[in-house]
């Protein structure tokens, strides 16, 4: 048997070509790389390793295969010549040319996935990154895949702190309805632990925990559970213990509330509730400044004051707040009501800016021809009218109080036909 007699990308592999990674390798597209190689070396199956994970021995190192099976994954080496002792009978002879033999198979198996799995990366990945890597004269890679990605992740993996501070940051306020799976919450802060090691920043595991209480009492459903992870002695507050007591906790209220969580509704729409009065609060405000201004002005500003913008005439709800809503019932109905009252307030602002939007006065033009009766009344503003020049009550600029029609003062001329 020889090197190459399979083709296990072509046979085995979940990705029978990688995802070709343009330009430099970055942390992103090196974990992509990696997924890849996992999900090919376990496709090929094996009994080394504990036989549950195929070959991803050959992808792990040694501390991260342990963390996914108990029995250590060591490659098989090439067995030495068999050597059959004189005298040994025919069955023996037999047995012990066949487990030889087995021997060999494997050793090759092993060494076709690796092959392949090395043929993988330098398929994905541009000559000049691995130039260190490669036998000159192959052109094949000669180091472990453990040493390969190693290598790569120190080279063009590192993540900046900003980046890891930021993501930390987007889990603590995450959207996280207690009807969701627990394996979200789980995986978005192992995922954190991993970026944090690419930057050089190891997360306690107490760091890990108080990420995920966090997220956890941001929910306001976990209460109980919360005072039974309180209770537990420091030494059982593990990430191990943690993902195990919010998973029963989740279970225990799921079988309470049934596998809607329709009542765990209730803190989601409590915080609507209490980010709407917040805003009324400041809208009532904004609207009495409006008012006083109008009443301070006496209405004839010909600008009237501009209605100062809050979060509640233009009242958007949160993704957060509308991820919890979209299933729930109750929280829809909830959502419906703040539209409506969304839409009253715009109403009212409209038809306040409406009723305080009046024109200044103005001296009313001499041709004017638009009917009125004959009067012995002048007003310096209106020209003759029914009242006079002291009694206008809507002057314009520079009125004349003691105008007259026999002593106009450059007041209007309009409809000064006195009466008969």
């Amino acid at each position: 048997m020889t090197i190459g007699t399979v083709d296990y990308a072509a046979s085995y592999f979940k990705y029978k070509t990688p995802t070709p990674i343009q330009g430099t390798p970055t942390n992103k597209t090196l974990k992509r790389l990696k997924q890849e190689l996992r999900a090919n070396a376990s496709s090929v199956e094996t009994d080394l390793g504990g036989g549950d994970h195929g070959y991803l021995g050959l992808v792990l190192t040694e501390q991260e295969y342990q963390a996914v099976s108990n029995d250590p994954f060591e490659a098989p080496e090439y067995p030495e010549a068999l050597t059959i002792p004189r005298g040994t009978d025919q069955v023996r002879a037999f047995n012990l040319r066949e487990i030889h033999k087995e021997k060999k198979r494997l050793y090759y198996e092993c060494k076709n996935v690796e092959n392949a799995l090395q043929r993988h990366i330098q398929d994905a990945i541009e000559d000049k990154y691995l130039e260190s890597l490669v036998n000159e004269d192959t052109q094949l890679i000669t180091a472990s895949i453990p040493d390969v990605l190693t290598y790569l992740f120190d080279s063009y993996g590192k993540v900046p702190s900003e980046e890891v501070k930021q993501k930390e940051q987007e889990i603590r306020t995450m959207s996280f309805h207690p009807a969701d799976p627990m394996i979200i919450l789980y995986n978005a802060i192992d995922k954190l632990k991993a970026l944090g090691v690419a930057a050089n920043i190891e997360y306690t595991e107490k760091q890990l925990l108080d990420i995920g209480l966090t997220v956890i009492r941001n929910t306001r459903d976990f209460e109980k559970a919360l005072g039974d992870w309180e209770a537990l002695r420091r030494a059982e507050k593990t990430w191990t213990k943690f993902k195990e007591h919010f998973t029963a906790a989740q279970k225990q209220l799921k079988a309470i509330r049934g596998p809607t969580m329709q009542q765990a509704g209730y803190h989601h729409a409590h915080m609507l509730a209490e980010q709407l009065k917040t805003d009324m609060a400041r809208r009532d405000q904004e609207l009495m400044t409006v008012i006083q201004s109008v009443v301070d002005s006496n209405t004839s500003v010909g600008t009237p004051p501009t209605m100062v913008s809050s979060d509640m005439s233009t009242f958007t709800p949160s993704q957060q707040q509308v991820n919890a809503v979209q299933t729930d019932p109750i929280q829809l109905e909830m959502m419906k009501i703040l539209q409506q009252m969304q839409q009253s307030m715009q109403n009212m602002q409209q038809g306040t800016s409406t009723q305080t939007r009046k024109r200044p006065t103005k001296k009313t033009p001499d041709g004017a021809t638009f009917p009125r009766r004959q009067t012995d009344t002048y007003c310096w503003t209106h020209g003759g009218s029914n009242h006079s020049s002291q009694d206008c009550k809507k002057q314009a600029p520079n009125h004349q109080v003691t105008a007259t029609f026999e002593n106009r003062m450059g007041g209007s001329n309009a409809y000064c036909k006195k009466a008969p």
